[in-house]
């Protein structure tokens, strides 16, 4: 009964999503958010063809998004629908597959991580349902509840990489055991598997998307580029360009700094792994497993040189799965995303036209929204320095007289 509420809520606010995509409730700027299913139809009707859109810079996905791509397109015939609308569909459909697993497995009762995973979404907008990334993060938020199953987790962290890559972050959750490395083993013959299986079907790996990854320069929302956006305020001599589906920031610094960011990358995660390893050697459980994992997919978010709004339900996403455990110590940082999360719907696609322009409300709510994405990541990975909060052993039953007796002689 506890989760009734949840999914009351759940239900009422899916519903309106659905219908803003529908177009039967208004939504400010509702057409900006509906561009990426128009890619995605496009490519599905190359990945139909048998073959990967290769040519499109855009293209920045592992093999097994190919059947993600695909689904819509085969449900659209089926329900005699648009592709967007069979896209939401699909989407809403791993939404309601987290909710499930997170009213399912409950550590202690709680139900915060049911409650946070119903309110994120809403606070970043109906652009969740048009977005590829709740597919993914159903795949980690399924692979983290499974963390004391290790060759099940290991599955499904690399079904997760294998759709977009950095659901790879997740083994740093794994526990210094024969369990942690069978899920490492089980983790990498998936992921050597996957695209095996492709290039036997198409005569050749499909790693083409490494390229156009590789060459992304500095995206305007990401942290990095803070300063340049408030430069932008005081006449900086640089500009926006849309380029590798992104709108990357062009001028005087930005290579640099763009060059810069790959070596912060691993300094983070290195730091993450070193006080996860620390930890593992006092003690592990499933709770801890979450917060380490949390912890280092938000300092790749934070140091990356893209930080698209849909990367927020990442976040949401795992840190529900830490709110779910009582023994998490990742509260703090989890509200901060929350927080950061409505930021980013106002500023896409609210007010998208406006952050262009360098308007100074847009551009100063972009700093506040990366200044609190930056807060959660040092208090996510701070908090990882006192390891895993020990969870008490279920007490014994009291003796009785007669056993007390018993023993004393």
């Amino acid at each position: 009964m506890r989760t009734a509420a949840p999914w009351a809520c759940w239900l009422l606010t899916r519903l309106a999503g659905l219908l803003i995509i529908l177009d039967r409730l208004p939504y400010p700027r509702r057409t900006e958010i509906l561009g990426d299913p128009a890619i995605y139809a496009e490519w599905s009707r190359i990945l139909a063809a048998g073959a990967f859109p290769e040519d499109d810079v855009r293209w920045q996905y592992p093999p097994l998004a190919a059947p993600v791509m695909l689904l819509p397109r085969w449900l659209s015939t089926w329900l005699a629908t648009s592709y967007t609308t069979a896209f939401a569909l699909v989407a809403l459909g791993a939404d309601l597959l987290i909710m499930w697993l997170l009213t399912r497995r409950r550590s202690g009762g709680s139900t915060a991580g049911a409650w946070v995973w119903v309110a994120g979404p809403v606070l970043l907008g109906p652009m969740s349902y048009v977005r590829y990334d709740l597919i993914v993060t159903v795949t980690a938020v399924a692979a983290l509840l499974m963390t004391a199953r290790h060759r099940i987790f290991g599955a499904l962290a690399a079904v997760g990489a294998m759709l977009k890559a950095w659901p790879v972050l997740l083994l740093a959750a794994l526990p210094r055991t024969r369990g942690g490395v069978q899920a490492a083993a089980v983790f990498a013959a998936v992921c050597a598997a996957v695209p095996a299986v492709f290039a036997l079907l198409q005569g050749r790996a499909p790693w083409s998307f490494l390229d156009a990854q590789a060459s992304r320069g500095l995206e305007c929302e990401a942290l990095a580029a803070t300063p340049f956006m408030l430069a932008r305020l005081a006449s900086w001599d640089g500009a926006i360009v849309y380029q590798y589906g992104s709108m990357e920031l062009v001028g005087p610094g930005i290579e640099r700094t763009a060059a810069l960011l790959p070596p912060v990358t691993a300094v983070a995660l290195l730091i993450v792994a070193a006080l996860a390893w620390r930890g593992t050697r006092r003690a592990w459980n499933a709770a801890w497993a979450c917060d380490v994992a949390f912890a280092a997919v938000l300092a790749a978010v934070a140091t990356s040189r893209v930080l698209s709004p849909q990367y927020m339900l990442w976040l949401l996403g795992l840190g529900a799965v830490c709110l779910a455990h009582g023994g998490t110590r990742q509260r703090p940082a989890v509200w901060l995303i929350l927080a950061a999360t409505a930021l980013s719907q106002y500023l896409y696609p609210i007010a998208w036209p406006d952050l262009m322009a360098a308007r100074p409300v847009e551009t100063w709510t972009l700093a506040v929204r990366n200044l609190l994405v930056l807060a959660a990541t040092v208090i996510a990975v701070a908090r990882l320095r006192t390891g895993p909060v020990t969870e008490p052993a279920p007490s014994a039953p009291a003796a009785s007289p007669e056993h007390a007796e018993t023993t004393a002689r």
